[in-house]
């Protein structure tokens, strides 16, 4: 990034500035590159001049500050990259801007991202497994499962394409508790597209860190397939929260290939 003529880089943090000055993710992924400077601007020239220089490549995404009393003790500035990446996501620029003196500020940069784990996650151990095959058909009721039998460790499904498949979508705490709401069986065709699309979900995952799932009704919908070779696969797919998807042994998160796949299965329920 560019900084005001004269600016004077510092060996540490300013007092004022002890952080990434709009805050950032608890997570073992976290990666944070800090730069800091002493700038003959004060705190105001410093943001303006700031706004006429803005980072090139990068989106304005938000601004914070922080008071004392009726006194402005600092200001923040973020902006994005919004590339997308196989290695690494939310991916930023923070500037804070606090006082020093009289006629000068100092500045605090923070280019910020969360590496990707490219080993898939596991699913949480323990909790009743629900067994749902295209040739058994869909339980009645997932009350108390937490999940589906375990499949494979390094993919969602097995190689290859499925003959069939069954769809099983579950009420959660709604209407009729945990009650089977819908069914769908599928044909070669509309199983061997659902699977395809399951295998474009990305397993890369951050690691550590703290999630709220708000508004997590436990509703569910399990899709089943089943195989030329007689292997059959399962997968638990959670549809309010913090949507996910499991085959058991291992999950992934809610990015836009997970939501692709969900919209996909929405559409092959009955209306």
């Amino acid at each position: 990034m560019t900084v005001p003529a004269g600016a004077a880089r510092m060996a540490g943090a300013p007092s004022t500035l002890p952080g990434p000055v709009m805050g950032a993710p608890r997570s073992a992924s976290l990666i944070d590159t800090s730069r800091f400077w002493r700038v003959p601007m004060t705190m105001q020239q410093s943001q303006r001049w700031l706004a006429a220089h803005a980072p090139g490549g990068l989106s304005a995404t938000g601004s914070a500050s922080s008071t004392s009393g009726s006194v402005v003790t600092s200001v923040g500035s973020a902006y994005t990259d919004d590339r997308p990446s196989s290695a690494w996501q939310n991916a930023m620029l923070d500037i804070g801007i606090a006082p020093a003196g009289a006629s000068a500020s100092v500045w605090r940069a923070d280019g910020t991202a969360l590496w990707l784990d490219s080993t898939p996650a596991t699913a949480p151990a323990g909790g009743s497994r629900l067994a749902v095959t295209v040739a058994s058909g869909c339980p009645r009721s997932d009350r108390g499962a937490s999940d589906v039998t375990p499949g494979p460790a390094s993919s969602l499904l097995p190689a290859g394409s499925p003959t069939a498949g069954l769809i099983c979508s579950y009420n959660g705490l709604n209407g009729a508790a945990f009650a089977l709401r819908s069914r769908a069986r599928l044909d070669t065709t509309q199983a061997g597209r659902l699977a395809r699309s399951a295998t474009t979900i990305d397993l890369a995952h951050t690691d550590g860190g703290s999630v709220v799932c708000p508004n997590d009704d436990e509703s569910v919908t399990v899709v089943a397939f089943s195989y030329a070779d007689g292997a059959r696969a399962s997968l638990w797919l959670t549809e309010t929260g913090c949507r996910s998807i499991s085959n058991g042994t291992i999950d992934a998160g809610d990015y836009p290939s997970l939501s692709a796949f969900a919209t996909t299965v929405a559409g092959l329920l009955p209306r």
